[in-house]
């Protein structure tokens, strides 16, 4: 009986360690947040060069997750609308449109983030409450590049700090959703 017991307690506590967590990297040569603003607030418009921004770790073909945008994606970024004019621009971004074939852009976005369930196994097992802790950090900044030259950099934009707490509760558990799985079937019976 006492064996029983001991075994039944050792599977409860250990039940904890039988949470999800996920970890979702985007790939670079930075450790941090504070380090990738280091790198990203040396680069000058009108001054730094592509050639400088590979030595700084910002190549596109070696470096992952940087994506290279043309003319087109840049104005999509900043005249989402058309109330939003060219004159309204900064000159750089202005200077890359008018480019259009030799207009460049880079849109960096380093991040380390970590989610890990917690709270009570049984209770996220069977859907009542999820607790997930989200932490780390993300950047995110644009240039644009004319001629090989950088003509405008972003401010820098992210999260320097993630710690955030998600707590899902359903009192019904996996029957919460049944009512959207019946939904979802029943118009196929009712109709022939």
């Amino acid at each position: 009986m006492k064996t029983c017991f001991n075994l039944i307690s050792l599977l409860i506590m250990s039940c904890a360690n039988l949470l999800p967590t996920g970890k979702a990297t985007v790939r670079s040569p930075w450790t941090d947040f504070h380090s990738c603003r280091l790198d990203y607030e040396k680069i000058t418009p009108g001054i730094t060069t592509v050639a400088e921004l590979k030595k700084m770790g910002l190549d596109p073909y070696a470096v992952p997750n940087i994506r290279i945008m043309n003319a087109t994606d840049v104005i999509n970024v900043f005249m989402p609308t058309p109330s939003i004019k060219k004159e309204d621009l900064a000159p750089g971004i202005q200077k890359c449109i008018a480019s259009k074939d030799r207009c460049t852009a880079y849109q960096i976005t380093p991040s380390n983030l970590e989610a890990k369930r917690t709270g009570n196994f049984w209770l996220d097992l069977f859907s009542f409450k999820r607790e997930t802790i989200s932490t780390g950090w993300e950047f995110r900044g644009l240039i644009t590049i004319v001629d090989a030259v950088v003509t405008y950099r972003d401010p820098v934009g992210g999260r320097p700090f993630i710690n955030t707490e998600d707590i899902q509760t359903k009192p019904l558990g996996p029957l919460q959703d049944a009512g959207n799985i019946i939904q979802s079937v029943a118009p196929a019976y009712i109709h022939p």
